[in-house]
Order: structure tokens, then sequence, then C-alpha cells
């Protein structure tokens, strides 16, 4: 039985930055940032505990934020695209859970063809005092670039077991089956709310995740994901489409060793169709 909905976390799997990683680059404290990103996603301290840290210290402008829209293109991963197209192709619904910034993650994944309604993130707030408020200067979206943050959202995304709650509501309603893409700890806690969890190491390889996902992506492509959420008929039919070569490209990973298997069968399963 096929997939019909499927969840992307957006950073160092969509995209092959953390972005607020991208945001401490651009202030000279990448290194810094850095290590606190890391140890939430490796499961090392919760992320809650980190996440305000980071942006504190930060302290980004709305314009800093938005750029970082344009460094989420500029390293998404090539296929994210096609495979995001040729899902939608099939009818199934496609998400992105991410415990990223909303101003940046959304229009990512909209420019990928994600409908914002289906898009979930951290929003934040800015300090309508700070920058040059007295400034009436004004971005092409009617609003000032330069105010500063003051606080994000405090929903369950900035939590490092919070995905699950989001994705649960999300699936309230839906008994379709469905399955899960991300490379870290949070993506891992919230498995129990889809019927698959797939472990995304073509960026980062995170232990944790490598050794309990049921299945697990070595590479930097996402075409796995199309030929494991598909059956014998949808592979006919994009086989049939301007989608046949990043499903082809899906099969041959799913029988080397770059995609690895919690169950023989599943690689059984998967690679018969």
């Amino acid at each position: 039985m096929p997939f019909r909905r499927i969840f992307f976390d957006c950073d160092s799997t969509l995209s092959a930055v953390e972005g607020i990683d991208e945001l401490a680059r651009e202030k000279g404290l990448f290194d810094e940032v850095q290590r606190l990103t890391n140890a939430a996603m490796d499961g090392e301290v919760h992320l809650e505990s980190v996440y305000d840290r980071r942006l504190q210290l930060l302290h980004p402008t709305r314009g800093e934020i938005r750029r970082l829209e344009q460094r989420y293109r500029e390293t998404v991963i090539p296929d994210a695209a096609a495979v995001i197209a040729a899902l939608q192709f099939l009818g199934k619904t496609v998400f992105i859970v991410s415990g990223g910034l909303l101003p940046a993650v959304r229009p990512f994944g909209e420019w990928l063809g994600v409908p914002a309604e289906n898009i979930r993130a951290v929003d934040v707030e800015y300090d309508s005092l700070s920058g040059e408020w007295w400034n009436y200067q004004k971005d092409h979206w009617g609003e000032r670039p330069d105010v500063r943050y003051l606080k994000h959202d405090e929903g369950p995304l900035v939590q490092s077991t919070g995905k699950i709650d989001v994705i649960r509501r999300l699936q309230k309603g839906h008994p379709a089956r469905s399955l899960l893409v991300g490379d870290g700890i949070s993506d891992l806690a919230a498995r129990s709310a889809v019927d698959r969890f797939i472990g995304f190491g073509g960026v980062v390889r995170r232990e944790k995740v490598a050794c309990a996902a049921d299945i697990f992506i070595a590479v930097p492509e996402l075409s796995p994901v199309l030929a494991l959420t598909t059956d014998a008929a949808e592979r006919a039919r994009l086989r049939d489409s301007p989608f046949a070569a990043v499903l082809a490209r899906g099969m041959a990973l799913l029988a080397s060793a770059q995609v690895s298997f919690a169950r023989a069968a599943w690689r059984k399963s998967a690679v018969r169709g």
C-alpha cells in the first residue's frame, strides 16, 4: 500500500544548511552557534534549552531572516523540487514541519511547490523600537527590514519532542498511510505519529538517527523517498511522465548500500514494488 501523506523536515533535509547556523555565519559566530545546534540535533541537550539562546546571541533583523530564504534556495538538495512535484503529481499531500524560522522556511517551501497551509515552522516577533525606528523606509513587503528579533513562538516546534504533536494534529481525520523524512533527533522523536520514519543523512549523519530509523538515506538525494512512497501502479504512472528519471534514480539507490533498512523484508518489498 503506498504512502499518501509525506512530511519533510527543512534544515539539513530539503536544504543543506541549518538556518540559524547560517545567520550566525554572517555575524562571525558560526562555530559557537553550530555547537549548540549540533548538540540539540544529536540529542545531547534539549532543543528548547538552546533555541532562544541562539537567537538572543544573534539578534537577527527581519531582513537577515528573510535573506536566509535565499540561502536555503542556494543550498537546496538538488532533486528536492522534482521529488515533491512527483509526489504531488501522484496526488499525495506534502508537508514541511520544521524547527526553523517561519519567515524563511515558508517562502522556501512555497518555492519548492508546497502550499503555505502545509508548512509549519517557528514564527518570530520583532522589536518595533529597534533599528532606526524613526526611519520610515520599508521593504517591498511594506515592513521595516532593520527591526531586530524580540522573541519566538513558544509552540511545540521549539521542543525536542514537539514535532509529534504538530504532525498528529495535521494527521487528525486522515487515516491514509504517512511517512516522515528528517535528519535530527526531533524528527526521530515524532516517528510514532507516522507509519514510517526515514532518517536523512545526506547532509549530516547523526548516528542515533541512523541506528533507530526505519530506513536511512546516506546520500544527498531524496529520490529514494519517491521510490519508497509508491506502489507498482504509481511507478508505472511515473515511468510515463516527466518524473521517470528521478524514479529510476531512486529505485537504483534502494538496491544499493546507500539506503539501509531496519528490516530486510522492507528492502525486498521496496525494490520489488
